[in-house]
């Protein structure tokens, strides 16, 4: 079975999720049904900033991992935007991904092209999963952006599948002929 998407927007700017829902549902994407609460302390464990936030340590630990949790649960393809993740440390990116293994992590940046993006995710990225937009879409225009991100990998996906199974077909029937 083929790995689920999981499509992280890492920002720097944050959208509006819950108005791009619809949108989404078009390319068989969902959101992770978690608290909004799991969602703004899942950046602050990451990225170790819960004291500068006025939290503690307890209130945040396992936000992230609950976020992936509700993802795993959705059972499809799914977009989560997490804009703190993005001036994220190596050490703290490759930890943000652990928690999502079990998908095929692609990365949609906001940064548009003034600002680059984050080496730390570039990095740990596989090439060709990273898609860097402008920063000026709407939440409608990012959430077609990110529909039409999730068709182009599921036509590589059914295509590698096709190439397979054409190469799988010509074994048996020159086996077959012989």
């Amino acid at each position: 079975m083929a790995k689920r998407l999981f499509l992280l927007h890492i920002g720097p700017d944050s959208v509006d999720v819950s108005a791009m829902t619809e949108a989404l549902a078009l390319g068989r994407i969902s959101v992770p049904d978690a608290p909004a609460e799991a969602f703004a302390h899942a950046g602050a464990e990451i990225r170790r900033t819960h004291k500068a936030a006025g939290l503690k340590r307890k209130q945040v630990e396992g936000s992230w991992a609950t976020v992936c949790r509700r993802a795993w649960k959705t059972k499809t393809d799914v977009f989560v935007s997490m804009p703190d993740f993005f001036d994220a440390t190596p050490e703290q990116a490759a930890l943000a991904l652990d928690g999502v293994a079990d998908f095929k992590v692609v990365l949609v940046v906001t940064s548009g092209f003034e600002v680059e993006p984050p080496t730390p995710w570039m990095e740990l990225v596989k090439d060709g999963r990273t898609h860097v937009l402008p920063s000026s879409l709407t939440d409608d225009q990012l959430a077609a952006q990110v529909a039409r991100i999730a068709l182009i990998e599921e036509e590589a996906r059914l295509e590698k599948r096709l190439t397979k199974i054409s190469k799988r077909r010509r074994q048996v029937n020159r086996k077959l002929a012989a």
